[in-house]
């Protein structure tokens, strides 16, 4: 149960009206929305980190706009992007962000067995050694929180300079979102299976 009551449109001020109508009519809608079978534009409220950000609407709606520029205006394929939202959403258990991201991630054509192998903590094995690049970067980054010479030098061949910079603010931008959804709860669409186990309470 989440802990922040669904904010529905007829409820919301001008300032939060804006984060709904950039969410509810700007590209999500017709992609992601799509693919996860989540309506946006649910009476209820929206899903998603996106509930609560409305209740900050000036620092919500920065978020969401840079979320919006990474997911579509991101110089990475798409299948390299979300192999890097698979690896964030992992690290932080962020039940939503890896339900919703393993569907973007097929529709983007990272094969199965991988995406099962990231979910379980398994080495995963890539049709694209583009896409175990930046596996390994994710991995790196995550576990070291550095990045070595070696790794930095082959990922920027892979995907340039830009795309670095793409690829390191995603992971944070996934981890903004991570940290969202952990703290207030936000649940799965309902008959949907969680991802990972909830750890038990301290």
């Amino acid at each position: 149960m989440t802990r922040l009551a669904l904010l529905s449109p007829e409820k919301l001020n001008d300032a939060q009206r804006k984060i709904f109508d950039a969410i509810t009519k700007g590209p999500r809608m017709k992609t992601t929305g799509a693919t996860i079978g989540v309506k946006l534009d649910a009476p209820a409220g929206l899903p998603g980190p996106f509930n609560a950000w409305i209740y900050s609407p000036v620092i919500g709606n920065l978020a969401q706009e840079l979320g919006a520029a990474l997911r579509f205006s991101n110089s990475l394929p798409n299948n390299l992007l979300e192999i890097a939202v698979l690896m964030v959403g992992k690290h932080w258990s962020a039940q939503f962000e890896f339900w919703a991201h393993a569907r973007l991630a097929r529709q983007a054509g990272v094969c199965e067995a991988a995406i099962e192998a990231i979910r379980t903590g398994a080495e995963p094995q890539f049709d694209n050694p583009g896409e175990m690049q930046i596996y390994l970067f994710a991995r790196e980054f995550i576990e070291t929180k550095r990045i070595s010479d070696e790794t930095y030098a082959a990922t920027r061949e892979l995907v340039g300079e830009q795309g670095l910079v793409d690829l390191v603010t995603l992971m944070g931008y996934y981890t903004l979102v991570s940290m969202t959804l952990n703290c207030f709860q936000v649940p799965l669409p309902a008959g949907q299976n969680m991802p990972f186990a909830e750890p038990t309470p301290q």
